[in-house]
């Protein structure tokens, strides 16, 4: 069978464009019958009629062997003949009727195989055979008409940028928890929404905008962790998601399988999806089936569950015009595998001047990225979280102008960045920022540095605890006037003795602070960084770090404490914390009476404690949690995710 589909995607590209057919309009459904004077059209019919066979193949494994010899034997001999002049584009009433003789074969065949009780429409999607865990199952297959009828009036009533990011959801699993993040990169990736747009707002308020109107209108629903009303992740229905596949195959926004899965299948559908279930492997199909085919007109490669990853450098730089690249996991956990063998393929990157969504995240076996990756002049979005083998970025880093997000966290082999980094001049959001121990040798990037970055907003930030240099760098915070959001997070060595060079440099750090001589900071007080969100991980010291007191607080909502020696929450000078939202966990050393946190933090609506023993007097519930529940409880827990 894999044979047979070769040749006839070898035969595809003799096809007239279906353009001398005429053109579907995208806002009708697919047509039901089959224009039988259009190849295209009927190529479509016999590769329909060849996947149900290779399913039904599949679903039957007894007896796979003897029906695909079967197949073989019938096709292939009838076919023989028709093939001999495959290299040779055929005359148009010549190749019309090759395509109907190759066509009747074809459905004979599946006749064939329907004609047994075993193997009837039924039977194959009945309850008692086992379908693959990525599957849209029995029950999905022909949803519930109403619910289509209502799903179609909603889908008719969008405009056509929340039609293009609704159908975006028809890739996704079955009941798959997915990360909002995720499909609003995918959404700026293809320029669906971009910042800033028309009203002045960025890609990310945009895109928060649509889900809050496609959970309104029950088409998605919000996955909430334990009490909060903040939620970063979705899921949709089952019966909503057989609508959305039926409609994104009407649209031929995505190819799909019969039974939902998405396809590598490029031929009528601009996006490909690499899917791994029991039938087989896309990426196989990608490769050899579909490798014959022009490959530029392709915008989105989508990797749905593939954990192997293995592309040809030729048919991968051929994807020039892609405008997505999602290859590492889309998953909130991390128990999605990715891994490659060889990051030869990526050299193809070079050609690819239209990306603008790039993602490896998760991915082992990538050790460096290629130089390719800085030619990359459209990038707006670069994840390398989870890299866990990956331990340099490029030097010629610098010249992605147009980047916008850059992610390297949980890249633990990182010890040092690149200059380059402090031009990327349009970066908003930058995680995975490393403070390592002093170089004596070659240019590298300290955090003072990036005060020259005028859009950046989000910063999260590994230092290594034992470097004297990362504590001084750290009281370079001041300069970063538009920094909204800080993470900053420590070597998590929990019990190390500290050295004593360490103490006397804490100490010494503190005198130069509290004095305000040494280190000088241009303006008043009322000019420093005003931070919306504080994180802190694995902190050492048992109080609260010095330098956050020469930071303004005052609009300070959110504050996650996790793990680390931290003993005593107040600040210095008598300062109360003014944050909303508090997160506490793994601190063991914590001791501190509820009736003490509250003048301490005065506007506290949620609060979250978790593996910390000495709270136990807290006024919290069996999660955990506890919540004020005043009127304005629900605005100010709107806020409370960091």
């Amino acid at each position: 069978m894999p044979e047979f589909q070769c040749h006839l995607s070898k035969i595809r590209q003799l096809l007239p464009r279906k353009e001398l057919y005429g053109s579907q309009d995208n806002n009708t459904s697919r047509i039901e019958s089959i224009d039988m004077d259009d190849p295209n059209a009927t190529f479509e019919e016999i590769q329909k009629d060849l996947n149900y066979i290779h399913e039904a193949c599949h679903k039957l494994k007894g007896s796979a062997e003897c029906v695909n010899k079967e197949i073989q034997q019938l096709i292939l001999k009838r076919l023989d003949d028709a093939f001999k002049e495959r290299t040779e584009a055929p005359e148009n009433s010549s190749g019309i009727d090759k395509l109907k003789s190759i066509q009747k074969v074809v459905s004979e065949t599946k006749k064939n195989i329907c004609s047994s009780s075993q193997l009837s429409q039924d039977s194959l999607h009945s309850a008692g055979l086992h379908h693959s865990s990525f599957s849209m199952g029995n029950h999905h297959i022909n949803p519930d008409s109403s619910s289509t009828n209502k799903i179609k009036m909603l889908y008719n009533d969008l405009d056509d940028t929340k039609k293009s990011c609704l159908l975006c959801f028809s890739v996704f699993p079955e009941d798959a928890i997915i990360k909002k993040k995720v499909l609003i990169h995918w959404w700026v990736g293809e320029r669906f929404i971009d910042s800033p747009n028309s009203d002045g707002k960025t890609a990310e308020e945009t895109g928060n905008e649509y889900f809050k109107y496609f959970i309104k209108n029950r088409i998605i629903e919000p996955v909430h962790k334990k009490l909060r009303q903040n939620s970063e992740n979705c899921k949709m229905h089952p019966s909503i998601r057989a609508d959305i596949i039926k409609l994104a195959r009407e649209k031929h926004f995505v190819s799909f399988d019969q039974r939902g899965n998405p396809t590598a299948d490029f031929f009528s559908s601009k996006r490909v999806c690499l899917v791994k279930t029991e039938e087989g492997s896309s990426l196989h199909n990608l490769t050899y089936i579909y490798h014959y085919l022009p490959r530029e007109e392709i915008v989105t490669l989508f990797n749905v569950n593939e954990p192997y990853l293995s592309f040809r450098v030729d048919s991968f730089s051929k994807m020039k015009n892609l405008k997505v690249l999602q290859l590492g996991r889309w998953k909130a956990s991390a128990k999605q595998l990715v891994e490659v063998e060889n990051t030869e393929f990526l050299k193809g990157l070079k050609k690819m001047k239209e990306l603008r969504y790039f993602s490896l995240r998760g991915i082992s076996g990538i050790t460096e990225l290629p130089n390719s990756i800085c030619k990359l002049s459209n990038l707006r979005i670069l994840n390398l979280s989870g890299c866990d083998n990956l331990e340099k970025l490029p030097d010629g880093i610098g010249s992605l102008k147009q980047l916008t997000h850059l992610d390297m966290s949980e890249c633990y082999l990182i010890s040092h960045m690149p200059k380059g980094l402090t031009s990327l001049s349009e970066l908003g959001v930058l995680k995975g920022f490393v403070i390592g121990k002093q170089r004596s040798r070659g240019h590298y990037c300290k955090l003072a540095d990036l005060a020259v970055l005028q859009h950046l907003k989000k910063l999260s930030i590994h230092v290594d605890r034992t470097s004297d240099e990362a504590k001084k760098e750290l009281d370079s915070f001041p300069q970063f006037r538009n920094l909204r959001s800080l993470s900053v997070a420590w070597s998590s060595i929990y019990n190390a003795p500290i050295p004593t060079t360490t103490n006397v440099t804490l100490a010494t750090i503190h005198r130069i602070v509290s004095k305000g001589k040494s280190i000088k900071t241009p303006g008043s007080s009322s000019q420093l960084v005003a931070l919306d969100k504080l994180g802190l991980q694995n902190f050492h010291g048992s109080k609260m770090p010095d330098w956050l007191n020469r930071l303004n607080l005052e609009e300070l909502k959110k504050l996650y404490i996790r793990g680390g020696g931290i003993s005593d929450l107040h600040l210095m000078e008598g300062r109360t914390w003014p944050v909303n939202c508090l997160r506490l966990k793994s601190l063991s050393q914590l001791r501190m009476d509820w009736q003490e946190l509250q003048p301490l933090f005065p506007n506290l609506a949620y609060v979250e404690k978790v593996k910390c023993p000495e709270l136990s007097s807290w006024e919290c519930d069996e999660n955990g949690e506890w919540i004020r529940r005043e009127a304005d409880t629900d605005q100010a827990q709107a806020s409370c995710h960091i």
